[in-house]
């Protein structure tokens, strides 16, 4: 049991996604709409020369790959962050959040708090450390041009000038290969570039958060139903109300989530299995043949593969503690009540086992089943073979 100034540690989850928003203008309830259209308009040109640097490397093979794992990234933001700034619905739910937290924080009850904390530490956690993480690792991207100018000569062994490059491939109505005044102004308008991480990151902590969050409550009302409901048969009736009530602004919520962030999952779901096949067809035609890139791409892949299980952990946490209602009310000591209060108690226990689910789109539920099925694992295993065949055939 944890001690009274331990149980009151709990804090706004929200925080870190809402400060990295917040230079771009990006949530609903924040009006900055003009820097958010200057954004948006940066991002749109980046995506367009990235597809139109593209279209220029059709002969180069091994750049369009490079192209296939990076423009993915930049169109699903663009549409994500305008997805986030359009949704009026994400204000509730943000605002439901933030009076939820202050209410668990003025709560005296400190086994609701420990239920409370436990996602509560994981949503501040992890806003705050993949925040931390994409930004170091977006520009360690952006300074690695300047990491190999400091190291190498800028001339070869045959004394040719080496060509400047740019931390991302990107079409350049300008030549910059040899100019070093051009390639400082087009390096400099990229360092926005390496904030689509962040971005990233601050997208993918308030989808954690809030369904934590969700999750958190429906466990905290499972403990209240055991503990609470059928301690007085004289207050049932009232108790009953109130969890109901509870319960159904419960469901609410999370239909609002739903609401929200479904095409948001849509876009990741989507985005995430076509760079892992891009990713693990370049791992296999890297093998044997350089070591340090067949690392990196292995690196990549895990990283693909890790945020989908980071949405399927927290939808099925979702899945668990909505059903875990319908167990709470199954565990209660229902013979100490009067019969004709048993009736709405089974009513309450078949209410309680629908579970609540984190969709994307309208077909796909993020579960730990989906996500290490027998389908899922076959996919991969196909898509890995396929990607050998090609590569033998080439």
């Amino acid at each position: 049991m944890l001690q009274s100034s331990d149980a009151v540690e709990i804090r706004d989850a929200l925080v870190y996604c809402q400060r990295i928003f917040a230079i771009g203008g990006v949530l609903p309830q924040q009006h900055t709409p003009k820097l958010f259209k200057l954004i948006m308009l940066y991002y749109f040109h980046l995506g367009a020369m990235q597809l139109w640097d593209c279209y220029d490397s059709l002969h180069d093979f091994q750049a369009i790959l490079v192209n296939a794992m990076e423009m993915p990234v930049t169109v699903s933001l663009l549409f994500s962050l305008v997805l986030i700034r359009t949704n009026k619905k994400l204000i509730l739910v943000v605002e439901h959040i933030q009076r939820d937290i202050k209410r668990t924080i003025i709560s005296e009850n400190v086994e609701e708090k420990r239920l409370y904390r436990k996602y509560n530490l994981i949503s501040v956690y992890f806003g705050k450390y993949v925040s931390v993480l994409a930004f170091l690792v977006g520009y360690l991207i952006y300074v690695r041009p300047l990491i190999d100018l400091l190291i190498h000569p800028r001339t070869d062994v045959k004394n040719n000038t080496r060509p400047f490059k740019l931390p991302f491939r990107s079409h350049m109505p300008f030549d910059y290969h040899y100019n070093a005044k051009m390639y400082t102004l087009l390096y400099i308008y990229q360092f926005p570039v390496a904030f689509l991480a962040i971005y990233h990151a601050a997208e993918a902590s308030l989808i954690v958060t809030s369904t934590l969050h969700v999750c958190a409550r429906f466990s905290v009302l499972a403990r209240r139903i055991r503990t609470s409901l059928t301690k007085s048969p004289e207050h049932f009736p009232k108790r009953m109300k109130m969890i109901v009530i509870e319960h159904l602004e419960l469901t609410k919520l999370s239909g609002f989530l739903n609401d929200c962030f479904r095409h948001l999952l849509l876009i990741e779901y989507l985005n995430c299995s076509f760079r892992l096949g891009i990713s693990m067809y370049v791992l296999v035609i890297t093998l044997g043949k350089d070591t340090v890139a067949s690392v990196n791409f292995f690196l990549y892949t895990m990283i693909v593969i890790a945020w989908l299980y980071l949405y399927s952990y927290i939808g099925e946490q979702l899945t668990y503690e909505s059903q875990s209602i319908g167990d709470a009310f199954y565990d209660t000591d229902w013979t100490e009540i009067a019969s004709r209060d048993r009736r709405s108690l089974v009513m309450c226990l078949i209410n309680g086992q629908k579970a609540q689910n984190l969709m994307a789109g309208e077909f796909y539920k993020y579960t730990l089943f989906g996500f290490s099925d027998t389908n899922f694992t076959n996919t991969l295993v196909k898509l890995f073979i396929g990607c050998w065949n090609i590569h033998q055939v080439q």
